[in-house]
Order: C-alpha cells, then sequence, then structure tokens
C-alpha cells in the first residue's frame, strides 16, 4: 500500500459560504473525510501549507510547496496538492520546472465546486489524484474531471464549468476510468538531471492588442524580464517596433509568446516575426502562457 503526502493550500475544493462568498475554510483532514473508499489503496498523511484562494498565492507559496515536497521525498511514495483551480496552471508549470528532477510523483488537484456541494467535483478529483500519485510515475502532472495533464500544458479555458481544464497543445496523458483504474496513453519521460532550486519572480507578462500605445513601453525600461504574448505565430507591430528596440537596449530581456492555445510561436515565418528576431527578442516556442512565464522565472531560457 503506497504511502503519500496530501499538502492543503485551499482553494474552491476547500471553501465555505461566508458573509464575503466563498473562502478556503477546511483543513487536509476535513478533505479526506469526503473520500474514505482512498484508504483501500493508500495511506494519507496531511501537511496544512496554507489557507488561501489561489488568487492570492505567491512566488513564495508556490516555493513553499516545491520545499515541502523535496523535505519530504524519501517519506512518501507521491505527493497530492490540493489547489485552487484559477492559478492551478501557474503553479502546475513552475513546479513542472522545480521538480524535474524528481522520481516521485506529484499531482495537483482542485475543484470546481467546494467539497461536500451538491454534485460537487471535489471528491472524485481529491480520489483520482490519490489514485495517480499511488501509480509511481514521476512527474508533476494535474488531475481534473478524470483527466491526467501534464504540468507544462495545463490550460483553464472555462470559468465556471465542471470539466474546466484542457491540454494545451498535445493529448491528456492518460485518464481514471470511472472503475478507479488509472490508464497512460502517452510513455513516460524520464526525470531531468537537474532542476532550478530558485525563482526570480521580476517577470511582466504584457499582452499586445491592436491599439496598444507605444509610450507605454517606456515605463519598462531597465525592468529585467518582460514577456509580451503576441498575436498568431508571434511578431512585433510596426508601430511597435522602435519603443521594443528601445525597451531591449535599455538591459530588459524581451521574450515572445503568442495568445493562441496551441501552435506556438514561429518566428521565421512571417515579416513581423522575423522583425521580432533582428530586434533582439527571444521566442518561447509552442510553451503555455503559463509554462513560458515559469521557464523565464526559473532562469531555463
Amino acid at each position: 500500500m503506497k504511502n503519500l503526502l496530501l499538502l492543503a493550500t485551499g482553494g474552491t475544493i476547500a471553501c465555505r459560504e461566508t458573509e464575503n462568498g466563498l473562502s478556503p475554510a477546511l483543513d487536509g483532514a476535513a478533505l479526506l473525510d469526503f473520500v474514505p473508499q482512498l484508504h483501500t489503496f493508500c495511506t494519507v498523511d496531511v501537511r496544512d501549507l496554507m489557507q488561501l484562494d489561489s488568487t492570492d498565492l505567491t512566488a513564495d507559496d508556490r516555493l513553499a510547496m516545491a520545499q515541502a515536497v523535496r523535505q519530504h521525498a524519501d517519506r512518501y511514495d507521491g505527493f497530492v496538492i490540493a489547489h485552487g483551480t484559477d492559478t492551478l496552471a501557474y503553479t502546475a508549470a513552475l513546479l513542472h520546472h522545480l521538480l524535474a528532477d524528481l522520481t516521485k510523483p506529484v499531482v495537483l488537484t482542485g475543484a470546481m465546486l467546494p467539497m461536500g456541494a451538491p454534485d460537487s467535483d471535489a471528491p472524485r478529483n481529491l480520489l483520482d489524484a490519490c489514485r495517480v500519485a499511488a501509480d509511481s510515475r514521476a512527474g508533476v502532472v494535474a488531475v481534473l474531471c478524470g483527466k491526467i495533464l501534464a504540468g507544462n500544458r495545463v490550460v483553464k479555458y472555462h470559468s465556471t464549468r465542471i470539466d474546466a481544464f484542457v491540454s494545451a497543445g498535445v493529448p491528456p496523458l492518460g485518464v481514471i476510468g470511472t472503475d478507479g483504474k488509472v490508464r497512460w496513453d502517452v510513455p513516460a519521460a524520464p526525470p531531468a538531471q537537474t532542476a532550478p532550486d530558485s525563482l526570480d519572480p521580476h517577470v511582466l507578462l504584457i499582452k499586445l492588442t491592436p491599439d496598444l500605445d507605444p509610450t507605454f513601453f517606456a515605463a519598462l525600461h531597465g525592468y529585467p524580464k518582460v514577456i509580451l504574448e503576441t498575436f498568431g505565430a508571434g511578431g512585433i507591430p510596426a508601430r511597435l517596433e522602435s519603443a521594443v528596440r528601445a525597451l531591449i537596449e535599455s538591459g530588459t530581456r524581451v521574450y515572445i509568446t503568442t495568445q493562441c492555445v496551441a501552435g506556438g510561436v514561429q518566428l521565421h515565418h512571417y515579416a513581423v516575426g522575423r522583425r521580432a528576431e533582428a530586434l533582439g527578442a527571444i521566442s518561447l516556442g509552442d510553451r503555455t502562457t503559463e509554462d513560458a512565464l515559469a521557464a523565464v522565472q526559473c532562469g531555463e531560457i
């Protein structure tokens, strides 16, 4: 029987109604009370790291999650992180990098409805997450609505639907059947040799709009790193060329990603993309926005 550690961080899965709306209230032990079936295949210890809406999580909080996993890596067969859904994709992507060398499973899950609410997805998601964590396949994944999603490919595409998450650009890694069996559809990748042990949160993500004022960029001169979420295959509009050139010349590293969910950046394809290359902007390839931010924060690009 596998021995797992549940790291509770708050989120909708742990919410209760208050006079100010839903707010995290349940600790990890209370969450486990709703899924007694898991004791048939694993034992679960609990560590309550925080009790926050995921909107309020910071880089330090996400580092604390990674550090808690590393601290207990030798004691447990796998880890489950109960997390709010709103920024789950950002945490999953960051942990994908920070824990890239870990030889244990790390499974993030959450819920669109609180644990104990009518028709809540919380019991299934937590139970499925434990099943995946007990399956011994190394890596950071998210388990939601019966799907196993690679940590660096998770995207929340719907704000209220129970099936709110997709795997961007690639199929899900696998599924958990109604019989509780874990089925992997994609071969496992070996753990990395090393992983970053720190991050720089000073990365600004800017979504380009068709009429963004070029003078906006002057306020960013000297900021360490800026990611421009551009259109389509990526590129710099002609009217922003001088402003972006001045930004790069000020010492700011400028990266290019795309607003499209899948397909990635192809800077060499169009003239606007080659313009970005000529300015010295750095392509982030086919990464999701969340993974692009994580990779830059971790200094991997």
